[in-house]
């Protein structure tokens, strides 16, 4: 059932992208002024590590949002655990996978199962089942230092895609209560973590931003990871394919030439997502089920 909800929003997450692409002015502010002073460029080097620790270690919440069948927000999602690991946090990671379909896996933990699982083995249309999200497990699932959790919906708890995200929030809530000294990172679909409603119905991350019990509005940070050309693998219609992706003459692009960049928004920009995580390249993620 999660599967299937995916099919039908791949092309509202397509033109997601297309509206980031026109945004380029909020509130009067010129965003290419906002990014060149507040970009914070992403390498390999001790300088970048440390200032994405700096701008990442006093949230308690990092939602990262995706267009599924890409490789770079998954590989995001290990840089960010690991920095928060170097810097002594104990983090848990929520994947937006059901459990049920990782029930081989959860049930012994190998790698082996983790690959036969039926959320990896079997052919699925929405680019999900990736070598590259494949990899954040196997990365962490023998590190006591971090917690995996899975917080899609299974087949029988929901009939219908509206409540969808409520109950994917409360899965995720409940993880926040039960480990409160742990920071929580997520990877989810890039409707799923907006911090606005969208289309009058609030997703995932806007419950968890305003939810009174776990108070988290200003330990929250939810960025949209946004490329400028390369390859993705996912479903806008006629399944599961590879596309071309070309966002070369948004203002992300163009304003600094950096591979790959962190932006946190101002707050008066009022936009859907707290900031983006830049890529000049974006490359398709190898399915597992296709090895």
């Amino acid at each position: 059932m999660g599967i299937d909800f995916h099919n039908g929003i791949l092309k509202k997450l397509l033109l997601l992208l297309s509206l980031f692409v026109l945004s380029n002015y909020s509130n009067g502010q010129d965003m290419a002024d906002i990014i060149k002073n507040k970009a914070i460029k992403l390498d390999k080097s001790a300088e970048s590590n440390n200032n994405l620790l700096k701008l990442i270690e006093n949230y308690k919440l990092i939602m990262v949002g995706e267009m599924h069948g890409t490789n770079e927000p998954a590989k995001f999602i290990l840089q960010i655990a690991n920095l928060l690991l170097q810097n002594k946090d104990s983090v848990q990671i929520g994947l937006e996978i059901p459990p049920e379909q990782l029930s081989k896996y959860l049930n012994h933990n190998t790698e082996e199962n983790l690959f036969l699982s039926d959320f990896f083995s079997k052919k699925t249309d929405d680019g999900r089942a990736s070598f590259a999200w494949a990899e954040i497990i196997s990365e962490f699932y023998k590190n006591p230092q971090v917690r995996l959790f899975f917080y899609d919906i299974n087949e029988k708890e929901s009939l219908t895609s509206e409540n969808r995200d409520s109950l994917m929030y409360l899965k995720i809530k409940k993880e926040i209560i039960s480990f409160p000294n742990y920071k929580t990172v997520t990877l989810s679909g890039n409707i799923h973590n907006m911090i606005l409603p969208y289309k009058n119905l609030p997703k995932m991350a806007y419950y968890l931003n305003n939810d009174k019990e776990l108070n988290l509005s200003d330990k929250t940070f939810s960025v949209n990871h946004f490329p400028s050309v390369g390859t993705m693998i996912n479903n806008i219609g006629k399944g599961l394919e590879l596309r071309e992706v070309n966002n070369s003459v948004s203002v992300y692009a163009q304003a600094v030439d950096y591979d790959s960049y962190i932006l946190k928004f101002p707050k008066n920009l009022n936009q859907r997502y707290d900031g983006i995580y830049f890529t000049k390249k974006v490359s398709a993620a190898k399915m597992v089920f296709d090895r």
